[in-house]
């Protein structure tokens, strides 16, 4: 991991409320992995003293981006960046996902990438990297299901579609994309594979990545067991230093040798095994 002080390239409002951010660092950007995150410090003064972590959208040679939603003193800071500020980063910081999808889509199966809200920048960033240098007929074999509140908070929609992926779209009001929750599209998709007999084998070449709010994890890990298909959730918990010191981050889990113990998400994940989760 790199602590740089880095030179804001740009910082537009994407979406009410929310902020694409972009950096100059070629060192942090070259070594971003999807599912990763940098620890953003929102200001050279002390108030809000600690940073704020973030994952990755997109990573380059020369720079990456965050997208971030302005919920309170350090994030509203953060939205004032102007192109030529800097800002300190620490980062990449975590554990991403696993190249085990790259290995089924090379296979000709499917992914799926559920992501909801801030949730869904990392997801984005795996998809831009399973699909780089590969053809519009290989992304086919991505499917991406957004969740949000209504349209107008539906982010990245146009970026996946730009990427050649299958997008759907589901909003708790029926503004875009079927009416409800992002899982219930999912578990839907599945039900029909899972019901048809010329395409139940595809069952067993079937990965899911998800990202988003604690219930929509849940539910996705429900549905992946349900359903036996493997799975890697990004979860969102606090993280005040990014690096295992603060032990702010605890997340229980099931282990082999002890049952259940708490692993630190800023270190060990933030992406787990769905099945790795113990729910409370």
């Amino acid at each position: 991991m790199y602590r740089e002080r880095c030179l804001v390239k740009d910082n537009k409002k994407v979406a009410p409320g929310h902020y694409r951010l972009t950096l100059v660092s070629s060192r942090i950007a070259k070594a971003a992995r999807p599912g990763q995150f940098v620890q953003i410090l929102c200001s050279d003064s002390c108030d809000p003293l600690l940073p704020r972590p973030f994952s990755f959208l997109t990573a380059t040679a020369r720079d990456f981006s965050v997208l971030y939603h302005v919920v309170g003193k350090g994030t509203h800071l953060l939205s004032q960046a102007k192109a030529g500020d800097s800002l300190w980063v620490l980062g990449p910081l975590g554990n991403g996902f696993t190249d085990r999808g790259s290995w089924i889509v090379d296979r000709g199966s499917k992914i799926l990438l559920v992501g909801g809200g801030v949730g869904i920048p990392p997801l984005y960033h795996l998809a831009q990297a399973l699909t780089r240098g590969k053809s519009k007929g290989f992304a086919r074999n991505i499917s991406v299901f957004l969740g949000a509140r209504s349209k107008a908070f539906l982010l990245c929609e146009k970026d996946f579609k730009k990427l050649g992926v299958r997008t759907y779209a589901a909003t708790d009001d029926g503004s875009k994309g079927r009416r409800g929750l992002v899982t219930e599209a999912v578990g839907e998709f599945l039900e029909r594979i899972a019901h048809s007999a010329e395409r139940r084998a595809e069952m067993e070449g079937i990965a899911l990545y998800g990202c988003g709010p604690t219930p929509m994890l849940k539910a996705l890990s429900v549905i992946s067991k349900k359903h036996e298909v493997p799975c890697e959730i990004s979860v969102e918990v606090p993280m005040a230093c990014g690096f295992g010191v603060c032990l702010g981050c605890a997340v229980k889990v099931a282990d082999a040798r002890q049952g259940v113990r708490y692993a630190m998400a800023c270190t060990e994940g933030p992406v787990f095994g769905a099945d790795q989760i113990v729910g409370e």
